[in-house]
């Protein structure tokens, strides 16, 4: 299984879930992070995902990500994205269509501003 790490913060006011992914999300262990990430963030009133320090991330966590984004839309639960700086990221997100479905940005505060609440 490929190392992958999450971690938990939460905005100010405790109503934003934060959860910093670090490492490499792919098939070994995409469920396990969609299943962990699900349990964290199910109860705020928006979800934002740290996707900037992840060093590698394949077809099948991008799919467990849209699956993901998807049921917690359909809770009335928001998914937000931070990519930083890192064009490849921003692009594979938009080449899947997730940044679609997600609100996608550089910074918290640059995707916080944009999101639906």
């Amino acid at each position: 299984m490929t190392a992958f790490e999450l971690e938990l913060r939460e905005s100010d006011d405790e109503r934003v879930a934060i959860v910093e992914l670090t490492g490499e999300l792919d098939l070994t262990n995409a469920e396990e992070a969609e299943r962990r990430i699900a349990e964290l963030g199910g109860d705020r009133s928006c979800l934002v995902l740290e996707l900037s320090g992840l060093r590698f991330i394949d077809s099948a966590a991008l799919h467990a990500l849209f699956r993901l984004a998807r049921r917690l839309e359909g809770a009335g639960v928001p998914v937000g994205a931070i990519v930083g700086r890192d064009a490849v990221v921003s692009r594979t997100l938009a080449i899947t269509g997730l940044d679609r479905i997600v609100t996608v940005g550089e910074s918290l505060d640059d995707v916080l501003v944009r999101m639906p609440r």
